[in-house]
């Protein structure tokens, strides 16, 4: 069964060029950003998070801070591979492969709008963590997994790191956030507790199928339906007897709607 068509967009994102190091990956990135602000798209939230990730991980490798540099320089174009591959198949469908039901969810979601500026950073963050993530790494080290323990973490430690700067500024775009903390005390910890659970879930899966290469296509088809479930809740939550969409809809009221704004001012953040 083939995949529903996407969306025309009024202004599509250009065709995003094979990557082949890190420079390629962050050229690609700020092409995304520059299209989104242009296009008002909320698809650039997460390539702004993105970016300041990359950046820290280019920084380090160049300071030798892993133990594997060129390997984790691998891993990354690999990722952000994954991530390219599907936007120019969400665009230009007739075109290209690789676009996942993950990220399908996720950009379709940019026509949402009724979800706010951090249900989309989770949504692209869960898409391309969850399933991609496991996946770069199986076509990166799958024979040598367990060399990358240490490097791993401390690209988790890196992409944490990132989280005060954009909450902060997420704040002044989203000031009723401040009075949701009586349900998410910090949102800061929420999101690094986060993203380490996803970063885990990704190493697990990549384990798995590292090991398990019999059962690879069952447990990839298994992750990415629960990745796109898990994406689709975090745009749309659920919850009969929990106040989170109340919750959400109070913050949507005062959060800033300019979306060109928001993605610059994030875009500001200095590193």
């Amino acid at each position: 069964m083939s995949a529903p068509v996407a969306p025309s967009p009024s202004l599509p994102l250009h065709r995003l060029d094979e990557p082949a190091t890190i420079d390629d990956v962050l050229r690609n990135l700020g092409q995304i950003i520059e299209w989104a602000i242009e296009a008002e798209s909320h698809i650039g939230y997460f390539a702004v998070i993105y970016k300041r990730v990359t950046l820290a991980i280019r920084d380090a490798i160049n300071e030798g801070k892993f133990d594997h540099g060129p390997v984790i320089g691998e891993l990354d174009v690999a990722f952000g591979r994954r991530y390219f591959n599907a936007l120019n198949a969400y665009f230009y469908p007739d075109e290209f492969e690789g676009l996942t039901l993950p990220w399908q969810v996720a950009f379709v979601g940019d026509y949402d709008r009724k979800a706010i500026i951090l249900q989309h950073m989770l949504a692209g963050l869960n898409a391309h963590i969850t399933f991609d993530l496991g996946l770069g790494l199986l076509a990166t080290a799958a024979d040598s997994l367990d060399t990358l323990t240490k490097d791993y973490q401390r690209v988790g430690d890196l992409l944490c790191s990132e989280i005060p700067g954009i909450v902060k500024d997420v704040d002044k775009l989203s000031p009723e956030l401040r009075w949701g903390r009586w349900l998410i005390p910090d949102e800061g910890a929420l999101l690094r507790d986060a993203l380490t659970k996803l970063r885990r879930g990704a190493w697990f899966f990549a384990y798995y199928m590292a090991t398990h290469r019999h059962k690879a296509m069952e447990r990839s088809l298994h992750q990415e339906a629960w990745t796109a479930s898990l994406s689709s809740w975090y745009l749309q939550p659920t919850g009969r007897w929990t106040p989170l969409p109340r919750l959400i809809r109070t913050i949507a009221k005062h959060e800033s709607r300019d979306v060109a704004f928001n993605i610059q001012s994030l875009e500001g953040i200095p590193s």
